[in-house]
């Protein structure tokens, strides 16, 4: 049991290197656009993957969850110093986004008794969730508009993501404070 709840916990924190990895890959070259768009995609999966090993083994658990939301909030900043970085992202949404996931993981910690209510919120968290994937998507997307030097832009889709996922973000803390 307690190796299962291992290698769940290894999945999820799998994502801090993976993001680290992302930081470090993510430059106006193809090679290692190739690289980024992979290294995402890995995280991603290792998202849906480390739930679903938890519950098959049931060793889903409020420390789990912590590993998971962990796992994810250093992948979400690693894209976000990424895209602004490179001027995807302006600076007042970038420092929005960042704070927000720590606030959010300090809370959840702070208010941990709620946690177990936290499916109650799920709505706002998902859809937080869902319009970090875009703005990241949208984010390599532009980098391989500009790697190929193309006539377009995604860079009013991209903004548009990271403010609803700024705004959803918001809206999900404060609802799991109000639990």
């Amino acid at each position: 049991m307690r190796s299962a709840r291992t290698l769940v916990n290894f999945i999820s924190s799998s994502r801090i290197a993976i993001g680290l990895l992302f930081v470090l890959c993510f430059q106006r070259r193809k090679e290692f656009l190739c690289i980024s768009v992979a290294l995402f995609l890995i995280a991603f999966a290792t998202d849906l993957l480390d739930g679903y090993v938890a519950r098959k083994l049931r060793v889903a658990s409020i420390y789990g969850r912590h590993w998971d939301s962990l796992g994810d909030k250093a992948f979400y900043m690693a894209a976000v110093v990424s895209f602004s970085s490179q001027g995807f992202l302006g600076p007042l949404v970038t420092w929005g986004l960042i704070m927000r996931e720590i606030a959010l993981y300090i809370t959840r910690i702070l208010f941990i008794e709620k946690l177990p209510n936290i499916d109650r919120i799920w709505t706002l968290t998902k859809l937080h969730g869902y319009f970090m994937y875009l703005t990241i998507m949208l984010g390599l997307l532009q980098m391989r508009i500009e790697v190929n030097h193309l006539a377009f832009s995604a860079h009013p889709f991209l903004d548009l993501s990271a403010y609803g996922a700024l705004v959803c973000g918001l809206g999900s803390m404060l609802q799991f404070i109000r639990l």
